[in-house]
């Protein structure tokens, strides 16, 4: 699961439809401390990209 949920999170990071059950995701994430730092690394590196420009 945490390949797909990954996944998902990465495409609604980027704005884009995860195509996934916003539900499961979250349930997945509150179970799952690996994906949680997973996506709290990946917020922290769009903050650093958004400093110095390198963003969206």
């Amino acid at each position: 699961m945490c390949e797909e949920c990954r996944t998902a999170l990465s495409a609604e990071i980027d704005g884009e439809a995860t195509g996934r059950d916003a539900r499961a995701v979250r349930r997945h994430l509150s179970e799952c401390a690996g994906c949680a730092r997973w996506l709290d690394a990946c917020w922290a590196l769009e903050g650093l990209l958004d400093a110095t420009g390198g963003g969206r």
